[in-house]
């Protein structure tokens, strides 16, 4: 179980440990897809170099039961690889590979921590099964034959702020 400390209170003068405001429970992953576009020819285009990353991220939580604080938080990670053929740098790029993943976590809010719930669900859970999710979009995309390139942490609280303004 991992959590997310809310801090700490003084009691009696002895540090007390706070209840974890967000606590997970199993990961899963909810589907995996990858296309290879043009085998076994497109392995002729990578050469062995990495290919470009077109990575679009979602994130969706939802709860369990009613009156309950348990949600399911999903990650979705959608990567396009791309090349481009030969050494023309004007070339257009082929895609050479789409991976789609949904990943998945079971979560618990602790109690008081409504006023805090969408920033809980939609920035701290995706930050805590995001590894998880890239490993597996990694391992992927390595055993369809391709060499990966390290995928950064996504900036979640960026993409909070971003779905906001679109809304």
């Amino acid at each position: 179980m991992s959590s997310r400390q809310s801090g700490t209170d003084s009691i009696g003068g002895a540090a007390h440990q706070a209840q974890p405001a967000l606590v997970v429970g199993n990961q899963y992953v909810r589907s995996a897809a990858l296309t290879v576009a043009n085998t076994p020819a497109v392995f002729a285009l990578v050469n062995g170099t990495p290919p470009n990353v077109r990575l679009v991220v979602d994130v969706s939580a939802r709860q369990l039961a009613e009156n309950q604080p348990d949600f399911e938080v999903t990650l979705v990670m959608r990567a396009q690889g791309h090349v481009t053929p030969g050494s023309d740098a004007a070339a257009a790029p082929v895609s050479v590979y789409e991976a789609d993943i949904s990943y998945a976590g079971l979560f618990r809010v602790a109690p008081g921590q409504q006023e805090n719930l969408e920033t809980l669900l939609l920035i701290d859970a995706p930050r805590m099964i995001f590894p998880a999710a890239r490993s597996l979009l990694l391992t992927l995309v390595r055993e369809a034959g391709f060499p990966v390139a390290n995928i950064q942490p996504v900036d979640f609280v960026a993409l909070w702020h971003s779905r906001r303004a679109r809304a």
